[in-house]
């Protein structure tokens, strides 16, 4: 390829890398992994820890971390390269599949985490309730109002991420 018509190429794929990265960046996940994500999306084959590591300009142990945190998400997977003793990584091109095979199932249940603490919380309180005088009872009402209300919204996001239609449509 020329040097002319790579410039621009080199020019398109370094602005979406950096929008990957502030995409991540602004959901609070830092700019590596949207910068990561971007750069294998973009790759026509796979890439080491050294190279991401190179391309991005940031340390291998950090490529280290956020590409198990990808493969958590079913953003990227390990691929094995033919007489080579590292591992590979490839990006998941199914936006479909990385939402639910990985963003959905982690929310999920990190929000089914969240209903059991909710519940832990709801029995404690209506134990220590047994036990107290009628001020405290009071205060503890709206403890348990409050806690009921966290109930009740968590039980309509839970329905929500559950909907085989949110499946079917991803």
């Amino acid at each position: 390829m020329s040097a002319t018509l790579y410039q621009p190429l080199e020019a398109a794929r370094r602005k979406f890398i950096e929008a990957g990265g502030n995409t991540t960046q602004s959901f609070g996940f830092g700019r590596i992994p949207g910068q990561l994500f971007a750069l294998l999306y973009l790759s026509a084959k796979p890439l080491c820890l050294d190279d991401i590591a190179r391309e991005l300009g940031v340390s291998k142990a950090s490529v280290s971390t956020t590409v198990r945190q990808l493969e958590q998400w079913a953003a990227v997977r390990r691929i094995w390269v033919k007489g080579d003793r590292k591992d590979y990584y490839e990006a998941e091109t199914d936006f479909g599949t990385m939402l639910r095979h990985g963003l959905l199932m982690t929310f999920r249940k990190k929000l089914e985490t969240a209903g059991s603490q909710i519940s832990h919380v709801e029995d404690s309180l209506k134990r220590a309730m047994e036990k107290v005088d009628d001020t405290q009872r009071q205060e503890m009402q709206v403890v348990a109002e409050r806690l009921q209300r966290a109930r009740e919204f968590h039980e309509k996001i839970h329905g929500m991420l559950n909907n085989p239609v949110i499946d079917h449509l991803l």
